[in-house]
């Protein structure tokens, strides 16, 4: 066996670097090629998804494990219009990839920063089950 020396784990697979869904989803978005599926609205402030099926089915699996539109509402996404399959987040703006570093799956948001600390250990595993009560929620 021959041993990759980029991969210390000895497997010949590479590995990609983790990339968040918003990233992803920003990259989707902005790449012409997508633009029959998904581009972003005339405001560059939401994206418009142009062919539900066929992005579901299509380019969401090549991405994510999950292809269902249930994802965007993890990620705080809101539909912006009822009558189109139109999404927005404050931090998902065309021009502006950095913005996504700033969107965070909901129940990640809503656990207080101590959580992550180890001041009180009784209090942090309280803490821990409250996030894991969250996460089996979304």
């Amino acid at each position: 066996m021959v041993r990759d020396n980029k991969n210390p784990g000895g497997s010949s697979r590479s590995r990609r670097p983790y990339r968040s869904f918003p990233t992803i989803l920003y990259e989707m978005v902005d790449d012409p090629s997508t633009d029959s599926m998904i581009s972003w609205s005339e405001s560059g402030k939401s994206f418009i998804i142009w062919n539900q099926p066929e992005f579901c089915n299509n380019v969401l699996p090549k991405y994510i494990l999950r292809n269902d539109m249930s994802i965007f509402k993890t990620f705080g996404f809101r539909k912006v219009d009822s009558e189109r399959w139109e999404y927005a987040n404050d931090d998902f703006v065309r021009g502006k990839p950095e913005l996504t570093a700033e969107i965070q799956k909901r129940f990640m948001a809503t656990v207080p920063p101590e959580v992550f600390g180890c001041k009180n250990a009784a209090k942090a595993a309280r803490d821990m089950e409250r996030v894991r009560a969250l996460a089996m929620a979304f």
